[in-house]
């Protein structure tokens, strides 16, 4: 998603053009039915599982990084670059990447924990992660048999889902509290 968005963002024109009509195919189906899908075809797994969550994960990421290369591209410093003849690798290496970094960064902490929330999902559901692996989503499924006699066999899971999206949520609004340099100055 990163490398299509920065080569979207950045060269625009057809370049542009086709990757956006890639990523509006993709995004025209909701996340968790197209894994859904894919798992169904694939089979059920945890690579297959990983595969599917980064497949539908790339849409998002690659519109998010666009948008924040045009915004980069457009300063007046990225101008200079070009009319003193950086290369486009040069300048997207040193001046692109590194000033939108900050939302690459917590758009991947956030995708993590929303990848958490579908694998636990899937296997929820039976078609993800299956016993004896272990996985959230399947203590879940397994423990809703026995739950008004031992309703800790659905908390303890349930909290480790809830405190490790948490988690990643706050650690992603660290970092980029830490790298945003127009937090810096504040």
């Amino acid at each position: 998603g990163i490398v299509l968005g920065v080569c979207s963002g950045y060269f625009g024109g057809i370049v542009d053009n086709i990757i956006t009509a890639i990523v509006d195919i993709l995004l025209a189906f909701p996340g968790l039915l197209l894994a859904i899908v894919i798992i169904s075809i694939l089979g059920n797994g945890v690579t297959n599982t990983m595969f599917t969550i980064t497949l539908y994960s790339i849409p998002k990421c690659a519109r998010l990084v666009r948008s924040s290369v045009m915004s980069v591209k457009s300063r007046e410093y990225v101008q200079a670059c070009h009319t003193m003849g950086a290369s486009n690798f040069s300048i997207i290496v040193r001046h692109i990447i590194p000033n939108v970094v900050s939302v690459i960064i917590v758009d991947f902490t956030l995708a993590l924990g929303y990848a958490i929330l579908t694998a636990s999902a899937l296997s929820f559901l039976g078609i993800g992660v299956q016993p004896p692996n272990p996985e959230w989503g399947a203590m879940l499924n397994q423990a809703k048999d026995v739950l008004m006699k031992f309703p800790w066999a659905s908390i303890v899971p349930g909290v480790g889902i809830t405190l490790v999206v948490l988690g990643f949520s706050l650690l992603g609004d660290g970092i980029r509290d830490a790298l945003d340099p127009k937090l810096k100055n504040k």
